[in-house]
């Protein structure tokens, strides 16, 4: 006999890649920010999922995640901007100015406000949110007032507004299909400025210092694939989501803590193309046979035969 709620998790748009998450990466499980936030307690972090049958699709979880480990496999962004109207009003099901409906505004980021106001003028109905039992509307509030903040700094065709009091819908929509929400990225406008982000957002920018000895552990530990070791070190301003990992495990490795994560908006870097931020030459290892990246000139160990060698040295001076 089939057992219809196997059937909905195989199917269920939400899934948490436990590779990203926080609680498997760092030794000490110190993040509940999903778990916290969600309103039917569908998230379980002993074995990192979903219940599908309690989760309402709201998206808070995913819209918390500091390392965006939890995906909603809906494509919202795509199936708006593919309606022919130029101006869309968006809601929950509980907005009477709502053109297309949500299962709440936090189901959606702000790339995904950004990806379709960069297309179509976008109106928000939060009137429903003073009122919800899921007490969201500070965080919606938030959102969406860093969504037109930043919409003006990377100045978009449209900025998007709230809904006023004399709107009235034209149409109702409901139908999305279960696919990978679309990435946003900005207009080709060069030259664009760089901003200080003035609230906490999913925006970041790595520096590194002449003490970065290119051991790789900001490279493992990203997420995003937004650092590469590829003949020094390559950052992507529009892949990082500053969550902060790459400083983490920087001050695990080495003691100077080269590596310093800016919270900072590039406008004309936020795209998914690599920079250097710290260049080496690539040489084979003379003791293993592997090929490493080093900034110094007499150099031909790599960092883990170099580690051996110098314990060798210490158990002889040791002995002697």
């Amino acid at each position: 006999m089939v057992n219809v709620f196997e059937l909905l998790e195989l199917k269920f748009p939400i899934y948490i890649d436990a590779k990203r998450c926080i609680n498997t990466v760092k030794a000490k499980k110190e993040c509940e920010a999903c778990k916290d936030i969600c309103p039917t307690n569908a998230i379980d972090l002993e074995n990192p999922s979903v219940e599908a049958s309690k989760c309402t699709l709201c998206g808070a979880c995913s819209f918390t995640c500091p390392t965006e480990a939890i995906k909603i496999n809906i494509d919202y962004v795509d199936s708006i901007k593919n309606l022919e109207k130029e101006e869309i009003s968006i809601g929950c099901a509980k907005s009477s100015k709502a053109e297309v409906i949500l299962p709440c505004l936090l189901a959606l980021s702000e790339k995904d406000l950004l990806n379709i106001s960069s297309s179509k003028k976008l109106y928000i109905d939060i009137s429903p949110c003073e009122n919800c039992i899921y007490s969201f509307s500070k965080d919606i509030k938030n959102f969406i007032s860093k969504t037109i903040y930043l919409s003006k700094i990377f100045r978009l065709k449209y900025i998007p507004s709230f809904v006023n009091e004399d709107y009235k819908p034209k149409f109702r929509y409901t139908h999305f299909k279960n696919q990978e929400k679309q990435t946003f990225k900005p207009l080709n406008i060069k030259d664009l400025c760089s901003n200080t982000i003035p609230f906490e957002g999913k925006f970041g920018y790595i520096e590194v210092s002449k003490d970065c000895n290119l051991c790789g552990a900001c490279v493992s530990i990203c997420p995003q694939k937004a650092i590469k070791l590829e003949e020094g070190l390559k950052f992507s301003h529009g892949l990082c989501i500053a969550c902060g990992l790459c400083e983490y495990a920087c001050v695990i490795s080495h003691p100077l803590k080269p590596l310093t994560l800016r919270k900072a908006i590039i406008p004309s870097k936020y795209n998914d193309e690599y920079e250097y931020i710290s260049k080496s030459d690539k040489r084979t290892c003379e003791n293993c046979g592997k090929t490493f990246y080093t900034k110094e000139e007499n150099q031909n160990l790599c960092l883990l035969c170099q580690k051996e060698q110098n314990l060798q040295h210490m158990i002889l001076d040791f002995l002697k």
